[in-house]
């Protein structure tokens, strides 16, 4: 659940045909601003989970909205039948937010500057986050959506298509320093022109033509015309 969540928030960010008006900075600065529609944003596109119905603990009461000045977000879902339930709920159980102490706020508008290529020093600057804190929630955007990508992959191209193919390693640099980076290699290829575009996403043990080759005849279709970095294992 938590990737789908993050991959929506991305691409309804990103995307501004969502929306006769476009998602801008202000407007997000404008959703963040108030709490309810914020959250209400959210629930909308199945970011935050929607709880409300009927107490599956106690079925006689109903799940709703309550003010609790205890929790993190200053709200909690709750059974109705406070005299015999106390079923409570967060505002974030199964979803994108579950795992950090952060605002909720806070991180979409993270959320944002990811996916709009902010630098991550003026991010800092904009959030006042930690380097370290910032640069976590930059790398788990990344690899959640290679796993959305990497579970949609299928075979693309064709006959009149070009792919482009190529490599990346993903991690981090070795005791954060240097040029070596510790991680996974990924291989994908992505079709030109195409609306939205088809791709495929794999790691790979390594970039050998015996690994390469076997994944680009089962992921690119027969009379594409394949565009790659002229890497010596194509």
């Amino acid at each position: 659940m938590v990737h789908c969540d993050c991959a929506s928030v991305c691409f309804v960010m990103a995307d501004s045909s969502l929306s006769s008006k476009p998602f801008t900075f202000e407007r997000l600065c404008e959703l963040c601003a108030c709490q309810q529609r914020l959250f209400s944003f959210l629930r909308f596109h199945k970011v935050l989970f929607n709880f409300h119905g009927r107490c599956e603990r106690c079925l006689n009461g109903f799940i709703n909205i309550r003010q609790d000045k205890l929790a993190s977000e200053g709200q909690i879902w709750r059974c109705s039948n406070t005299r015999h339930c106390n079923c409570k709920i967060a505002i974030r159980k199964h979803s994108f937010f579950s795992g950090s102490n952060l605002r909720i706020h806070v991180i979409v508008k993270v959320i944002y500057f990811w996916t709009h290529r902010y630098p991550q020093h003026i991010v800092v600057h904009e959030t006042g986050l930690n380097p370290k804190t910032l640069t976590d929630f930059y790398n788990f955007c990344r690899e959640v959506c290679y796993t959305i990508l990497q579970q949609h992959s299928e075979p693309i191209g064709g006959p009149g298509t070009v792919v482009e193919i190529d490599e990346s390693k993903f991690g981090k640099r070795k005791y954060n320093r240097g040029k070596r980076v510790d991680g996974v290699w990924v291989f994908g290829g992505i079709e030109r022109d195409t609306t939205p575009p088809k791709c495929f996403f794999l790691t790979v043990e390594d970039r050998s033509a015996a690994t390469l080759i076997p994944i680009i005849k089962q992921y690119i279709l027969p009379g594409t015309t394949i565009v790659s970095d002229c890497w010596k294992s194509y």
